[in-house]
C-alpha cells in the first residue's frame, strides 16, 4: 500500500502511481489438459508464486474473480456450444449426446475434454470480465488476469487450447462504457498480449 492508501506501482514517463488490480483464482493451477499437452494451467500458479515471492502483491489489489456464468459467456458464444461445454466431462465423452458434437465444436486433441473444463473457462472469463468492470468503474488504472488471453476460441468452436474467448467477453464489458469500434479494441488488446509475451 502506498501512503495515499491504495495499492499502486510507479509507471510511465510521468512517474505517477497507477492503481493495479490483479485477478487470481487459486484453483486455476489445478486444471490439467492431459499428459503431454503444451497448455499447462499450473504455470499461472507459478506466476502467482513469483508475484508473491517478489512482494509485488503488496503493490496491487488482489481480487478473486467471480466465475463467469453461462449468461455471461453467452454474450459472445452460441447457446448450444456453452451448453456442451457446461455438460461435457471425460466420463460423458462416449455418450451419444456429447460424442456427436466433438467434431462440430472442435473438441478433441488440441482442445481436450478434461476434469473441470467449464470451471476453468468460468475462472478465466470471470477474471477478464472482472478486470474490465474495474477499469469501467475507474477503480483501477491497470487490470491483470494471468488466466486470461484465451483469444483463439470462436463463437461456437474451441481452437488453439482455448474454449471461451475471455478477450471478447472483456471487450464487450468495456464497450458498456467506452465507445470504440470493437475490432480496434480487440486488436489493441491482442497487440498488448503479444508485447507482454515478448518481454
Amino acid at each position: 500500500m502506498d501512503s495515499e492508501g491504495g495499492a499502486s506501482l510507479p509507471s510511465g514517463p510521468d512517474a505517477k502511481k497507477r492503481r493495479v488490480s490483479y485477478f487470481y483464482e487459486p484453483t486455476v493451477g489445478d486444471y490439467y489438459y492431459g499428459q503431454g499437452h503444451p497448455m499447462k494451467p499450473h504455470r499461472i500458479r507459478m506466476a502467482h508464486n513469483l508475484v508473491v515471492h517478489y512482494g509485488l502483491h503488496r503493490r496491487m489489489e488482489i481480487n478473486r474473480p467471480f466465475p463467469a456464468g453461462p449468461i455471461d459467456i453467452r454474450r459472445f458464444h452460441a447457446d448450444d456450444y456453452v451448453d456442451f461445454l457446461a455438460s461435457v466431462t471425460p466420463e460423458t465423452l462416449a455418450d451419444s449426446v456429447h460424442s456427436r458434437h466433438l467434431k462440430r465444436f472442435n473438441v478433441g486433441e488440441d482442445c481436450p475434454v478434461f476434469d473441470g473444463l467449464f470451471g476453468f473457462c468460468q475462472a478465466s472469463a470471470g477474471g477478464s470480465i472482472g478486470a474490465a468492470v474495474k477499469l469501467n468503474r475507474q477503480d483501477a488504472d491497470i487490470a491483470v488476469n494471468w488466466a486470461g488471453g484465451l483469444h483463439h476460441a470462436k463463437k461456437a468452436e474451441a481452437s488453439g487450447f482455448c474454449y471461451v474467448n475471455d478477450i471478447v467477453l472483456g471487450i464487450l464489458e468495456l464497450l458498456k462504457v467506452h465507445r470504440v469500434r470493437p475490432i480496434l479494441l480487440y486488436f489493441f488488446v491482442i497487440k498488448l498480449l503479444l508485447f507482454e509475451l515478448k518481454q
